[in-house]
């Protein structure tokens, strides 16, 4: 072989290598973003089911509140935790039976909700 044509074969060997290194590259680039974006999405998930959860737990303890206490200390229940507003709305019939609709939901923009209606 001239020098010349060694010359030309070493430039194809190295294109060859630069372009698998860049094909390489993109490839763990795509690999490494995928993982992130799982772990991400895996930590808000995590975040929603125990928002979900502890508005699940008020929402009992409220109910039992609700069967056991009197009107006037219905009206004045306020839950302390910053994180939810809870809205307790009382509703009589003409037989004098008494409805009470409970809805607890997260204060930032989480959409966490839960709603739920008790016959006193």
């Amino acid at each position: 072989m001239s020098k010349v044509e060694d010359k030309k074969f070493m430039n194809k060997k190295s294109a060859y290598a630069l372009l698998i290194t860049m094909f390489l590259v993109v490839l763990f680039g795509l690999f490494s973003f995928s993982i992130v974006q799982n772990n991400t999405f895996s930590t808000n998930l995590n975040n929603l089911k125990y928002l979900h959860l502890q508005a699940k737990i008020y929402m009992n303890s409220i109910i039992l509140y609700i069967k056991n206490a009197s009107d006037e200390d219905i009206n004045n229940f306020n839950l302390n935790d910053n994180r939810y507003k809870t809205k307790i709305v009382k509703n009589t019939d003409e037989h004098n039976i008494t409805n009470y609709h409970i809805s607890i939901q997260t204060v930032d923009d989480t959409p966490v909700r839960l709603s739920q209606s008790i016959v006193k």
